[in-house]
């Protein structure tokens, strides 16, 4: 009776999920109420969460194709440690932003087929010119600044993969401006995800990556930088990788970087032009091709000798990767990996993909560097995405614990209303699962002693942070606080606001308080 209840609740929530995304929330800037807060804030979760995506789905009267087109909102909630939380939201200015919030107006077209009539006739003309004249056209995307958002020195980095970054006031989410990290960001883009490299605790390093390729050349170009706290750039390089389509997320292991070539995207000259002339949109290419090769690349770090490339067992995409580390020749990769018929659809208009018919799962892959040999093992059976990991270990040996965002139902993809624990050294048997009264996003660990928690405490004492939908309750948002240690005991905390967040993509938590 109870399954079929939860059953039915699923199917009910999904039916209305597309409600998480309806409307537009007021920027504000508030401590969260005492009767705001259902439970007890953790006394010694100190920090700021902060999280980005789409503000909005509709724009001056357009209605975009995909969310991943939307005007980045940045969210941030601090705990001061004593019990108090902060609350502040804000769009985040980008270039394109302010020139349609001035004309009141839908300037510029989006990356995943959101365009006017208008601007698919002067794109078509322009590509029509192009071909004559042998020059590239002049075709302007929109830079959202949605994807991701992190703390780094003296700022918030506010990212979308394929355009220039943004810098943020971290007490105000007030936009600075672009952001070309002291100059250092050769391919004028920078990637949506990073790891914080704590092999040597005293001088953590931000490691960050970027990705171009061109329909015409059979190497894409990968820009991997790593910074001091101080935003100096450490070390930097541009690697040419053979055959690479697509780049949303790296590893880092002692001595490499670890990418995956995914059979993802296609891109030929025709197909570039029918997405330059608003034909089609990227999204018609970015689904999973088994003819295209899947590959994991180790990059060595010092640029020296050449990258590592092993075929995976299987071809799947990818876009997150969970703990991984490297032991001698030994090396351990996890991945949400997805297979079958996966596309960018926008299902249900809820999930950003065609999780229903396509549903991650999360393995782990056993590689030996020296001769090659790959294993997989799938490590849990739900359903899920943006696997979570602590933030400050990543690369080191023998972590083990991952959080996802999942759909814990046989034969079902959506909706995410479950908090996975997994310990890739147990699998399936050692898995704790707690499900929500509703909608929940990606998961946030925030560990209990800052960044001293690279080498101190155990490694899952901290805190999960999520943001949280009723669709029955469609006018609030809610951001739930779990024990990491004790995740099946479900919230320690609901913190509620009195009016509703869109849908988040990624987060982070920062140590840093500001208020």
């Amino acid at each position: 009776m109870i399954l079929r209840r939860h059953l039915s609740l699923a199917n009910l929530y999904l039916q209305n999920a597309y409600k998480g995304w309806e409307g537009v929330a007021p920027e504000s800037n508030f401590t969260i109420p005492d009767v705001n807060i259902v439970g007890d804030v953790p006394k010694g979760l100190k920090g700021t969460f902060v999280r980005n995506g789409p503000g909005l789905i509709e724009k001056h009267g357009h209605a975009l194709a995909h969310p991943i087109d939307g005007d980045g909102m940045v969210c941030a909630l601090t705990f001061s440690g004593d019990g108090n939380v902060h609350f502040k939201n804000r769009f985040v200015e980008t270039q394109e932003r302010i020139e349609e919030e001035t004309q009141k107006k839908f300037l510029y077209r989006g990356q995943m087929g959101s365009i006017t009539e208008d601007q698919k006739a002067h794109d078509s003309k322009a590509v029509q010119e192009a071909f004559v004249t042998g020059k590239l056209p002049k075709i302007r995307f929109r830079n959202p600044s949605n994807t991701n958002v992190w703390h780094w020195g003296d700022r918030f980095i506010s990212a979308y993969e394929t355009s220039i970054p943004y810098s943020l006031d971290p007490y105000t989410l007030k936009t600075i401006g672009k952001e070309d990290l002291n100059k250092t960001l050769k391919l004028k883009r920078l990637g949506a995800h990073f790891r914080i490299d704590t092999s040597s605790p005293s001088n953590p390093r931000l490691v960050t990556g970027a990705f171009v390729r061109s329909p015409l050349l059979p190497n894409a170009a990968l820009e991997i930088n790593e910074y001091n706290w101080d935003m100096t750039l450490a070390r930097g390089k541009i690697f040419e990788v053979e055959g690479l389509t697509y780049f949303h997320d790296l590893a880092i292991i002692d001595g490499y970087y670890v990418v995956h070539k995914s059979p993802f995207v296609t891109m030929n000259v025709k197909e570039a032009a029918a997405i330059l002339s608003g034909t089609t949109g990227p999204e018609y290419n970015m689904k999973l091709n088994k003819d295209l090769p899947s590959q994991f690349i180790f990059l060595p770090k010092d640029g020296s000798g050449k990258p590592i490339v092993i075929d995976t067992p299987f071809p799947f995409h990818m876009y997150h990767f969970g703990t991984s580390y490297r032991d001698g020749d030994h090396v351990v990769l996890t991945t949400t990996s997805l297979t079958g018929k996966f596309d960018m659809s926008w299902e249900w208009r809820y999930w950003l993909s065609n999780m229903c018919k396509a549903p991650g799962k999360f393995g782990r892959f056993d590689i030996n560097l020296k001769s090659g040999a790959i294993e997989y093992s799938e490590l849990d059976p739900a359903s899920n995405e943006f696997p979570c990991s602590h933030p400050f270990r990543h690369g080191h040996k023998g972590t083990k614990f991952n959080y996802l965002m999942a759909c814990d139902e046989p034969e079902r993809g959506l909706p995410f209303m479950d908090v996975v624990k997994v310990n890739m050294d147990e699998g399936a048997s050692g898995r704790k699962v707690w499900r929500a009264d509703g909608l929940i996003s990606e998961c946030v660990f925030a560990p209990r002693a800052g960044f001293d928690a690279a080498t101190e405490l155990e490694e899952d004492d901290g805190w999960l942070i999520t943001q949280f939908f009723d669709p029955d309750v469609p006018y609030q948002t809610q951001f739930l606080v779990l024990d990491a240690q004790n995740v099946e005991a479900g919230p320690v905390c609901r913190i509620k606001l009195d009016f509703k967040i869109n849908y988040p993509f990624h987060g982070t938590f920062t140590p840093y308080v500001f208020t």
